[in-house]
């Protein structure tokens, strides 16, 4: 027996309380990450202003232009005042680089035609001389960086290694850069990539028929043994897959206007009994909201 249909009221508050429960969800862990780093409150407040406002603006205006301040004002609940500042220091703001130093190098090191053997992988390379060598690496990436730092982190992160050989050479350990110690790089990884993925399930939301691929496979219950075998198949085979899409994808990038950023993120998760969390059922999940 179907239920009756929800009025219009019913499904406005329906909504809402969804809209709401997805909110929480999903500020639990990035507040979990902001009192740890001492981010207060007020500075939380003030930067989620500056993004209603943008959003708005860049977004929201009418016949193609970008929107007013009092339109701002009306869809967003934030006052005129507050508009117009943000507004005003929208194109002072600063620019954030999108990947760090070290990105940069194990990148252009994966990928540079010279630093490739003839299996298309990463070859070795000396410390020191004219590319292909970490010292160029460094002036081509990140030459405002000292290099010993650098490779301070690239060896202590598990990146690369450094043989035992006469003259030493250094070798990739890992196709990509996971920083360990480096909390800058890791709040960077926590910007993109949480970005990326909020950005893919917008996109679906609201272009349900031309969606892009989003999907996951989730257990409520799985056993150490299963989260063991999680972690192994994702490590591996996750790690296999992007590296075939690396070597597929990065001789199509485009050096003008016409490129944009896009990829494929892999992510593992696994979350305390206690957790406020439900990721629902054992299956594979959709780009749907039903």
């Amino acid at each position: 027996m179907s239920s009756e249909p929800l009025s219009a009221s019913d499904q406005s508050n329906h909504a809402s309380a969804r809209v709401r429960s997805m909110l929480e969800r999903v500020l639990v862990p990035l507040v979990r990450v902001l009192v740890r780093h001492h981010v207060s409150f007020n500075t939380f407040s003030d930067i989620a202003k500056q993004a209603y406002v943008r959003v708005t603006t860049d977004e929201f205006g009418l016949s193609g232009r970008p929107a007013s301040k009092s339109r701002v004002a009306l869809l967003t609940g934030i006052n005129r005042r507050d508009v117009s500042r943000i507004q005003a220091d929208a194109d002072a703001a600063d620019s954030l680089e999108m990947f760090g130093p070290a990105f940069r190098l194990v990148s252009r090191w994966i990928r540079g035609d010279n630093y490739q053997d003839e299996h298309g992988d990463p070859r070795a390379i000396p410390l020191e001389g004219p590319a292909p060598s970490f010292a160029a690496l460094v002036a081509d990436c990140c030459p405002d960086v000292p290099a010993t730092a650098v490779l301070r982190e690239l060896l202590h992160s598990g990146v690369c290694m450094q043989t035992d050989a006469a003259t030493p050479l250094l070798e990739l350990q890992q196709v990509g850069y996971v920083p360990r110690e480096d909390v800058a790089a890791k709040l960077d990884l926590l910007g993109t990539d949480v970005a990326a993925l909020l950005s893919t399930i917008s996109h679906n939301i609201s272009e349900p028929d031309a969606p892009l691929f989003q999907r996951k496979v989730s257990f409520p219950q799985l056993s150490p043994a299963g989260i063991q075998a999680l972690l192994r198949v994702a490590s591996s085979d996750g790690q296999d897959l992007l590296r075939r899409l690396d070597k597929q994808l990065a001789p199509l990038q485009s050096d003008d206007a016409s490129g944009r950023f896009a990829g494929l993120g892999i992510y593992a998760f696994v979350e305390d009994a206690d957790t406020d969390g439900d990721f629902g059922t054992t299956r594979t999940s959709d780009t749907s909201l039903d």
